[in-house]
């Protein structure tokens, strides 16, 4: 039995004001699956979320949802399409007048046909998880870094998405911190049935979550693998990456 594909990338060229960001990229993602894409700062992996998250931009290739083209989705098509991913940025966006509590029941009560008893009781078990008991009733400008990035978490899981895209969302954050949400990652994708995505600068980090891992530089993929291909392949970009050395194939400007 083939594996189901929620997200395939196909020849994607991406340029915008005459500048090639992304050039002939191609990947696919499993149900099910977690992957991480890394590299450098101006290696591309940002203006993935151009292309795949916002699907509004002009580009060449595709890009295949579920096996639809986003390509060919109207503006409500592709609203919903967005519904049915699960975002989160390393500014991670938090309405600034509402509580911890009610920036992440949001997304339901926009989105969902639960009552107002069921959305309270599903966002109180998923503020118990993350440990946020003590702080719910509380707005951003009063919570610290880690709780957050907790909240804005606790927000893009919410609506139990198919696809999870965590862009540079850990980046600045002490690991003992986040332990929570690690754990709650491991969760999902041991389910088999949710997608992950992780742009990040710090592949490393999420060995025991991902089993695929993408490396970009200069808008093109320069090495793919499993886990342990990331971990003991002599892939001349990847070495030079995990080892900061400025001599290598990648002439950092």
């Amino acid at each position: 039995m083939l594996e189901e594909l929620i997200l395939e990338v196909k020849n994607v060229k991406y340029t915008r004001d005459g500048v090639t960001l992304l050039n002939n990229i191609s990947f696919s993602l499993k149900k099910g699956e977690a992957m991480v894409i890394f590299g450098t700062e101006d290696s591309g992996i940002s203006h993935l979320f151009d292309v795949i998250i916002r699907g509004d931009v002009s580009f060449e290739g595709d890009v295949l949802y579920k096996g639809s083209s986003i390509k060919e989705l109207d503006y409500f098509s592709l609203m919903e399409y967005k519904e049915e991913i699960g975002y989160l940025h390393g500014d991670y966006g938090l309405i600034s007048n509402l509580s911890v509590e009610q920036n992440i029941s949001l997304p339901l009560e926009y989105h969902s046909s639960l009552s107002g008893a069921e959305i309270k009781n599903y966002v109180n078990k998923l503020i118990f998880d993350l440990n946020l008991d003590h702080c719910k009733k509380l707005r951003p400008f009063q919570l610290s870094r880690s709780e957050i990035l907790k909240t804005a978490f606790a927000r893009s899981i919410v609506n139990e998405p198919d696809l999870l895209y965590l862009e540079h969302a850990f980046e600045n954050q002490c690991y003992l911190n986040i332990i929570t949400i690690f754990d709650i990652l491991k969760k999902r994708i041991a389910r088999k049935d949710k997608s992950l995505i992780i742009v990040t600068y710090r592949p490393e980090n999420f060995i025991d979550i991902a089993n695929r891992f993408i490396m970009f530089f200069n808008g093109r993929i320069v090495f793919e693998g499993s886990k342990d291909e990331f971990l003991y392949s002599q892939n001349p970009y990847l070495i030079q990456y995990k080892t900061n050395n400025p001599e290598g194939p990648m002439v950092i400007l």
